[in-house]
């Protein structure tokens, strides 16, 4: 998983989205549109590219709809990597903004991330689509990290 996120091994990104679509075979989902989890321009210029928009992209395809990017913008915040969940759910607070709210009003939403720790940036993103009209918001990742109790 870091090599793909923070090494630049885009190559995975295939196999994963495959992964992702298999893992909701029997989950009835029909988005309109799949949206990638926005990073920050600061952390999109570190990186070199969105890790979720890599997913996103086949999944888009696999579905027959389009890839929305440019509806929700997300300011920087501190990297969520050593944060617990309340923490997170601080962080991430107010960070995202719908700047396109007709792309967003009446659609069924799948929004793609690679990792989910705790679940506050899909609450977060849940919300701000919904208070901007998205009918539905599903989300889909690679995988969920948990800790060993």
């Amino acid at each position: 998983m870091l090599p793909f996120k923070h090494s630049g091994r885009v190559k995975y990104s295939e196999f994963m989205s495959r992964a992702m679509m298999w893992a909701m075979r029997d989950i009835d989902v029909s988005p309109d549109v799949v949206m990638p989890v926005p990073l920050s321009y600061r952390r999109l210029f570190h990186r070199g590219y969105n890790q979720a928009m890599l997913l996103a992209a086949p999944i888009a395809r696999a579905f027959g709809v389009g890839v929305d990017s440019d509806s929700v913008r997300r300011e920087h915040r501190t990297d969520m990597g050593h944060k617990n969940f309340a923490q997170r759910a601080e962080n991430i607070r107010g960070v995202f903004r719908v700047i396109k709210p007709d792309k967003i009003k009446g659609k069924k939403i799948l929004l793609v991330d690679d990792v989910m720790t705790t679940g506050a940036t899909f609450a977060e993103l849940y919300k701000v689509l919904k208070k901007a009209g998205a009918t539905e918001v599903y989300g889909v990742t690679f995988c969920r990290v948990v800790r060993a109790i």
